[in-house]
C-alpha cells in the first residue's frame, strides 16, 4: 500500500480550529477585541488548511477505491466526508460572520464555536476509524 498524504495534512485545519475555539473563549471571558481577530486568523487559515485536506482525501481515496479496499471503507467514508464539510461549511460560516459582522452577540459564537468544535471532534474520530476498515 502507497503512503497516504490526507492523515498528514488533515492535523493542520482542526488544531487551527481547536486554538480559534479557545481565543473565543478568552474573548467571551474577557472581552478583548485581540482574541476576536486572532480567532477569526486561526479560522481563516485553517479553511486554507481544510481545502488542502479535502484534496487530498480525494487523493487518497480514489486509488483506495480502484485496489477494491471494500463497500465498509467506503460507507465509513461517506459519513466521514459529510461531517468534515459540514465542519467547514461552520468555520466558513463563522468567518463570514467575523468578517462581515465584527459586532456578532456571543451567543453565535458560543453556538458557531459548539458546534464547529463537536463536527471536527467527530470528523477525527470517524477519520481515524477509516483505518480499521481498510
Amino acid at each position: 500500500m502507497r503512503t497516504l498524504i490526507h492523515p498528514l495534512i488533515v492535523h493542520f485545519p482542526i488544531a487551527l480550529w481547536l486554538t480559534s475555539a479557545l481565543f473565543d473563549v478568552f474573548f467571551l471571558r474577557g472581552g478583548e477585541r485581540f482574541y476576536f481577530r486572532a480567532s477569526q486568523i486561526l479560522i481563516g487559515v485553517g479553511l486554507v488548511g481544510a481545502v488542502a485536506s479535502v484534496i487530498s482525501g480525494y487523493y487518497d481515496y480514489i486509488p483506495l477505491v480502484a485496489e477494491g479496499v471494500g463497500q465498509a471503507f467506503v460507507d465509513r467514508h461517506k459519513v466521514h466526508q459529510a461531517s468534515s464539510l459540514a465542519a467547514t461549511a461552520v468555520y466558513a460560516a463563522s468567518f463570514l460572520i467575523r468578517w462581515r459582522r465584527p459586532q456578532v452577540t456571543r451567543g453565535w459564537l458560543v453556538g458557531l464555536l459548539v458546534v464547529g468544535a463537536a463536527l471536527t471532534a467527530l470528523t477525527g474520530w470517524l477519520g481515524g476509524e477509516l483505518r480499521l476498515v481498510m
